[in-house]
């Protein structure tokens, strides 16, 4: 199972980090492989890893972090959300938009 977690806070991020987090740190997504084929079809990871020179693929561990990356997958996101109406990117996009309201980031443990 792959997961994409959004820590809660600072201290939650910095426990995420050390693999120490307690309950409540984590806003998470579990995505089936089924859902990740049909996320890799739409080109929305191709985008991101693009724009943003990141990797995230299987058998990755990746981040995104920061107000202006964060800012950029958000766009890059809700651009392909309207094309494909894809539960699996709206759920994303929420957690997208809660790592920007705390300041901290995406990480993508695929």
């Amino acid at each position: 199972m792959k997961t994409i977690s959004v820590p809660l806070s600072r201290d939650a991020m910095h426990r995420l980090d050390l693999d120490e987090c307690i309950p409540g740190d984590l806003e998470e997504l579990s995505v089936s492989e089924e859902d990740f084929l049909a996320l890799s079809k739409t080109g929305v990871l191709e985008e991101i890893n693009s724009t943003l020179s990141k990797l995230i693929d299987e058998y990755e561990d990746e981040s995104i972090q920061g107000q202006t990356e964060l800012e950029s997958a958000l766009k890059i996101f809700q651009k392909l959300f309207a094309t494909t109406n894809s539960d699996t990117l709206r759920k994303i996009i929420h957690l997208n938009e809660m790592a920007m309201r705390y300041d901290t980031g995406m990480f993508f443990y695929f």
